[in-house]
């Protein structure tokens, strides 16, 4: 028996099917549509739903502040949504959030000069309440942002790794090797300021994407400085520089730390924001160098956001990398990076200790060293 079927109904199926066919479906999971209407979000005065023609499911605007999403709880999938800036803010999307202090975070920054703009989109974690940004200078992008219009965001989110495409990109605008953050699951929160339209999520959707971290590019560099004793912190008034002879004393003020990826003490992960903002706090790290003779090293080291480095109890070296001092931000930009300093590490035949007085006042709190070269010499281990 033939089945027959109206012109008008037959355009309509090929309607449908085209537009599941662009939707990144995984098997066993079903894109959800997030309706932009005030009983599917959590928000406070800053945001406005609205109605307009061609978005179906309606539109919410931030001016402010940010709006959390009701009853999902996402880890793994894609998220599709489309954007329209409002002035220079930096509009984005939250991730695997735990709660205000711990998620991961993408975010635009819209600039006339976007495509060539090399901080134009970024991605930053978010841990212990400080935003991290200034630690993963490696995690940002020029990309193709229209600052005054619609600009559609696809994320691929798989384990560790994500991959970001802006509009009509094929291939992804944005790679992050490694999320930094430390939760894997958790709920989804608009950032405004923005106009947010046709979001859609879809579980385990992952484009092929691993789960599994790319490898540090610095895996296996025998210059770089793995292993650090750390101790408590103390506050740091304004005007003042820490004193070698005021560097703690033995246990239990000191515990062993290693470093993160590219050689990266992370101090804001142990510690989160330890003072109010813009209260200087101060720590101290030391490790020890073993040289078979007396020597020189060149070094290079990265920090956030004040320093002073003491060999065998003698101040060899300090600096600034103040964000909020134009003056005083090492390249690149204020963040923390192998490329912010470099200096000369003199060394005696055995054992030397090297200790730095490291502190913060803003977002991220980190220090990187490495040796140039390391012949000659042996760092401390676990």
């Amino acid at each position: 028996m033939k089945t027959l079927v109206s012109k008008a109904a037959q355009n309509t199926m090929a309607l449908c099917v085209c537009f599941l066919s662009a939707l990144p479906i995984a098997q066993g999971a079903a894109p959800i549509t997030i309706a932009m209407t005030a009983d599917h979000w959590q928000t406070k005065e800053n945001a406005e739903f609205l109605r307009q023609l061609g978005f179906y499911h309606g539109l919410m605007r931030l001016n402010s502040g940010n709006a959390v999403l009701k009853g999902i709880t996402f880890s793994d999938g894609t998220i599709e949504f489309d954007v329209n800036t409002i002035g220079r803010g930096s509009p984005g999307i939250a991730f695997r959030q735990q709660d205000e202090g711990n998620f991961e975070l993408f975010y635009l920054r819209p600039d006339p000069g976007c495509p060539a703009f090399r901080a134009c989109i970024q991605y930053a974690p978010q841990t212990h309440g400080v935003l991290l940004w200034d630690l993963f200078p490696q995690y940002q992008t020029r990309a193709p942002l229209r600052e005054n219009g619609w600009n559609h965001i696809r994320m691929v989110v798989s384990g560790r790794r994500m991959n970001v495409f802006v509009n009509d990109a094929t291939s992804p605008t944005l790679q992050i090797g490694r999320l930094e953050g430390d939760t894997m699951k958790g709920g989804l929160r608009l950032q405004g300021p923005g106009t947010f339209a046709n979001m859609v999520i879809t579980p385990d959707a992952v484009d092929g994407l691993s789960p599994e971290p790319v490898r540090d590019p610095l895996d296996g560099d025998r210059g770089l400085v793995r292993n650090w004793r750390l101790s408590t912190f103390a506050a740091l008034p304004n005007g003042e520089e820490p004193m070698y002879n005021e560097m703690p004393g033995a246990s239990p003020e000191w515990k062993t730390t290693s470093t993160e990826r590219s050689g990266l003490v992370n101090l804001s992960r142990e510690y989160g924001r330890p003072l109010p903002e813009s209260n200087r706090v101060v720590a101290w790290l030391k490790t020890t160098i073993t040289s078979d003779r007396q020597q020189t090293k060149k070094v290079n080291i990265g920090w956030t956001r004040e320093l002073w480095v003491f060999v065998n109890g003698k101040l060899v070296y300090a600096d600034k990398n103040l964000f909020e001092s134009e003056g005083a931000r090492k390249f690149p930009d204020g963040r923390c990076s192998l490329e912010n300093g470099a200096f000369t590490l003199p060394l005696e035949a055995g054992d030397n200790e090297v200790a730095v007085a490291i502190s913060n006042n803003l977002f991220g709190w980190g220090l990187m060293l490495r040796l140039a070269d390391s012949e000659g010499v042996h760092l401390a281990a676990k």
